[in-house]
């Protein structure tokens, strides 16, 4: 693959992290964004029980998806062989613990997320 595609593949990449992440990024907004999951994972019916969120854990969610929203922005700005690479292995890192929390009870809607991050 020429250096340009790779680059355009990890501009892709970075966009849609930037997308899926940044509602989760800010209280309420990520407030918003996991109603709306809950809301899919009852319309689909899969059952999920989601227990109520305390501040401390808001925090966390915001945290981390604040943290993969400049890490989007860093690979939008230079998406090199080395940032694409750090994003592949924290792709495999987040599929770990994707199946994980699957493992756990958590909602089946993480298996369409574990399939775009495998794309």
């Amino acid at each position: 693959m020429k250096m340009s595609q790779y680059a355009n593949v990890v501009r892709v990449g970075a966009l849609y992290d930037i997308l899926a992440t940044a509602p989760f990024a800010l209280p309420v907004l990520s407030l918003w964004a996991l109603d709306a999951l809950i809301g899919l994972d009852a319309w689909l019916g899969l059952g999920t029980t989601f227990l109520p969120l305390d501040p401390s854990a808001l925090f966390f969610i915001n945290l981390g998806a604040l943290a993969y929203v400049i890490w989007g922005v860093a690979r939008l700005r230079e998406p090199s062989l080395a940032n694409g690479r750090l994003d592949a292995l924290l792709r495999l890192l987040v599929i770990g613990l994707q199946l994980f929390a699957l493992s756990q009870g958590a909602t089946p809607l993480l298996w369409g997320l574990a399939g775009v991050l495998l794309v």
